[in-house]
């Protein structure tokens, strides 16, 4: 086009938008493979990334990608799932009124509760330090209720979703130890209400042997395990705005929507979780989500270990300075709500 000559001044000026945004960024783009890339940095690791340019015929395939295939996650989670991947004039008001017409999301989601009572604020410092855990129930096709232990890293915000036969300290003690200690590591602190379950003897003696120390709720105050709430909020609306046929096969469906969840920015802490968990940005499918390449700047084992450090580190104390923020913010807000 205009590259390797000069073009004059009334050239451009039947050109549409789209055009006029891509030629300000030209020396921004790159063609690999056929396919054109805005070329980005990483935030975190400040290296190179790729953004997949989506030409105007893809950008209905893409949004049904990043959000009815991702879970149905509201506007800001959204937008900050399709910016980690692709690129467009106007993406971001694009992103958020397909979001604001989802029928299925105006239908299906439910209201913010009300306050109640002054929010108390955790502070944690690195992953692992606090895990959140509390149980989610909902019926399935059959209308048999079914128990969901819910696990949340209170730092990362990193969350899971466990299937239980029931709500039995056997059952909790099964899920922590096989499907979160022995794959993560051993936390610091588990925070619960004060269910018999979490409660139990059996708990006690399972995380006396793991080192990990106990702590929960007030009684009547589940602001106080305010993660796992917030979890089993948003893991009900995602449910809720599966399509039907999907909607009744949901236990199935778990593991998609947490990883969907922890893909995606958590407003507290201003990343993904599951970056702040592994130091790095999730490779999702290439047809739905494009792929983000990188340069690779690492060439062996140490340097990649001592890479790893740098950029966690990055983003953990760029995740603490906002989630002090947001905690101030909200609990203002929240405050003021309930004089």
């Amino acid at each position: 086009m205009w590259r390797g000559g000069e073009d004059h001044p009334g050239e451009r000026a039947h050109e549409s938008v789209e055009v006029l945004c891509l030629l300000r960024i030209w020396d921004k783009l790159t063609m690999e493979m056929g396919v054109l890339y805005r070329v980005s940095k990483n935030v975190v690791t400040k290296r190179k990334k790729y953004l997949y340019v989506v030409p105007a015929s893809m950008k209905a395939m893409v949004l049904n990608g990043v959000h009815d295939e991702a879970g149905h996650q509201g506007q800001q989670r959204t937008v900050y799932l399709t910016r980690q991947r692709f690129f467009w004039h106007g993406l971001e008001r694009e992103v958020k009124a397909y979001v604001k017409c989802c029928r299925r999301c105006v239908v299906s989601k439910a209201p913010d509760p009300e306050a109640r009572a002054p929010i108390e604020s955790i502070i944690t410092s690195e992953p692992l330090e606090l895990l959140c855990i509390d149980f989610w129930s909902a019926e399935d096709s059959s209308n048999k209720s079914l128990d969901v232990l819910v696990v949340t890293d209170h730092f990362t915000k990193l969350a899971h979703a466990f299937l239980c036969p029931n709500q039995s300290a056997k059952s909790v003690a099964h899920q922590l130890w096989n499907n979160h200690f022995c794959v993560y590591g051993m936390p610091r602190r588990i925070h619960s209400d004060q269910g018999a379950n979490f409660e139990s003897a059996l708990i006690a003696e399972l995380l006396s042997v793991a080192g990990v120390q106990k702590s929960h709720t007030t009684p009547y105050h589940p602001m106080g395990n305010g993660s796992c709430e917030r979890m089993n909020r948003t893991l009900g609306n995602m449910i809720r705005a599966l399509p039907t046929r999907a909607k009744h096969r949901w236990p199935q469906a778990l593991n998609s929507l947490t990883f969907a969840y922890n893909c995606t920015i958590h407003e507290t802490t201003g990343f993904a979780p599951f970056l702040l968990m592994f130091g790095r940005t999730p490779r999702l499918s290439d047809i739905v989500f494009g792929s983000v390449n990188e340069n690779p700047e690492v060439v062996d084992y140490d340097q990649f270990v001592q890479s790893l450090r740098r950029d966690l580190k990055e983003a953990m104390n760029t995740a603490q300075a906002s989630a002090a923020k947001q905690l101030k913010r909200h609990a203002d807000l929240y405050d003021r709500r309930v004089r």
